[in-house]
């Protein structure tokens, strides 16, 4: 992955590790590729985890590498790391820890950042080993074919590689950097050049999607992981709390159907927690005092399956 791609990140992502201990690869060596080695400590409220979850299953590794999920609210005054459980005392059945932090903490003593999934942990050492999304995504594609599913499509086949690394930066920039940034504006002219860029990347995918079913052609690809993470928060979320909302996804037929149509995809759908997604950025920690985190009703959600 480039740079630009590394550095673009959530709030919550820690900042850039100087001793280089949570950026480990397979394909240099640094890590072997072993099964029932590692483990994924993600959260299905992340746009940035999911992906990399619906790959592992996607290629069928999930026989291979295990998932810890995290749970998807902050605990009480705790803002810079995840629990694996609703209580501080309830740890991961693999890991054998509570919190997150401590498999940071394993790998580089001096550790005081902010722990960030995705996560993939050496469960042998219980050593945070790489915490880029954009390099696992790559590295699990490419690297761990001999255990692959036999039916699991190719999601970076190299005579695409550069147009899927364009598309990925695409979403990077026009929809993450929008999301991420717009809440923080001070003018109405600087509202609406987000949301002008906003739209129209979703109406230049729309346009894309007019006459084939994935971003690349018939078959999914990486950039599609990276999409559907964010169409699928676009009406839970965006919509209302970033003020995104001159359309609506359905107001798009082409991205619309496409969304539905990966929806429908196993590895999709079973990493999709919409409950998940709401909590996690509406209301956030498990302290409720006002009516902005009281989660919504809707939107329903059912229309996904239809």
């Amino acid at each position: 992955m480039s740079e630009s791609l590394k550095a673009a990140a959530c709030a919550w992502q820690p900042a850039a590790n100087k001793k280089n201990v949570y950026n480990k690869r397979f394909s240099t060596g640094e890590l072997p590729v072993e099964p029932n080695c590692y483990t994924l400590v993600w959260g299905p409220f992340c746009p940035w985890a999911t992906p990399v979850s619906m790959l592992i299953d996607l290629l069928g590794l999930d026989t291979v590498i295990a998932k810890s999920p995290v749970f998807p609210l902050r605990h009480s005054g705790i803002d810079n790391d995840w629990f694996f459980g609703e209580k501080d005392a309830d740890e991961d059945p693999i890991l054998k820890t509570n919190r997150l932090s401590n498999l940071y903490r394993n790998a580089d003593s001096t550790f005081n950042d902010r722990a960030a999934v995705p996560t993939l942990v050496d469960i042998k050492t219980g050593k945070a080993v790489n915490n880029d999304s954009g390099i696992l995504l790559t590295e699990l594609a490419t690297t761990w074919t001999a255990y692959e599913a036999a039916d699991a499509p190719d999601v970076f086949p190299k005579n695409k590689q550069t147009q899927i690394l364009e598309y990925y930066q695409k979403i990077i920039d026009n929809l993450s950097h929008v999301i991420n940034t717009i809440g923080a504006v001070k003018s109405q002219a600087e509202y609406d050049k987000l949301s002008i860029q906003f739209f129209n990347q979703l109406s230049e995918f729309d346009n894309l999607l007019s006459d084939q079913d994935f971003l690349l052609g018939d078959t999914v690809t990486i950039s599609d992981l990276l999409l559907f993470a964010r169409l699928i928060r676009f009406d839970l979320v965006f919509y209302f709390q970033n003020k995104l909302n001159q359309n609506r996804l359905e107001d798009f037929p082409n991205l619309w159907r496409y969304a539905k149509q990966c929806y429908a995809l196993p590895a999709f759908k079973n990493n999709t927690n919409f409950k998940a997604i709401k909590q996690h950025f509406i209301q956030g920690s498990v302290d409720v005092h006002d009516f902005a985190h009281v989660l919504p009703s809707g939107p329903d959600t059912s229309k996904w399956s239809v």
